[in-house]
């Protein structure tokens, strides 16, 4: 056997991992600016930036799914947008999602009848352990809900996921 062989693999082998370290730290920046709605972050890569702008409030008439009646946003969170963009600026490539999450003291089920009664395309896509996952598609635009039994009160979180002309 020859002696040395798995201290020089191991040498390698880290050699190579500092390598790409330094390789990732040269090519990905990240940037981050407060703002008055919440702090936004955007990180470059060599395929191209994700921006995410955070916000305390969500408008959400933004994301194209009905709120529950009533229903009300959580203090310390509000919504999120995350948007993808090819370096090449290929429209194609591009990906944009936003969500937020809303809270009421009605039932799952209220909450999963009212989006059956006011979106006749809607799908159950799953239903176990006190949630259900709902899901549609308005144009190339797909929409996500999900509502849940969270200690007492009922969670409703909103989606929507599309290409950024189509949001």
């Amino acid at each position: 056997m020859r002696r040395g062989g798995i201290l020089s693999g191991l040498l390698v082998f880290c050699l190579i991992l500092w390598l790409m370290g330094v390789i990732v730290t040269r090519t990905v920046r990240v940037h981050t600016a407060d703002g008055a709605n919440g702090t936004d972050v955007s990180i470059d890569t060599p395929g191209g930036r994700l921006h995410i702008r955070a916000r305390d409030r969500m408008n959400p008439d933004i994301v194209g799914v009905p709120i529950y009646p009533g229903a009300r946003g959580r203090d310390k969170t509000g919504g999120a947008n995350f948007e993808w963009t090819s370096r090449d600026g290929s429209r194609d490539k591009n990906l944009y999602v936003i969500g937020g999450e809303f809270r009421t003291s009605d039932s799952v089920r209220d909450v999963v009848e009212f989006y059956r009664n006011q979106l006749p395309n809607v799908m159950i896509v799953s239903e176990r352990d006190r949630s259900t996952h709902l899901e549609y598609r308005d144009g190339g635009i797909k929409r996500i809900i999900s509502v849940s039994d969270d200690d007492g009160e009922t969670r409703i979180g909103v989606a929507s996921i599309g290409g950024r002309a189509s949001n």
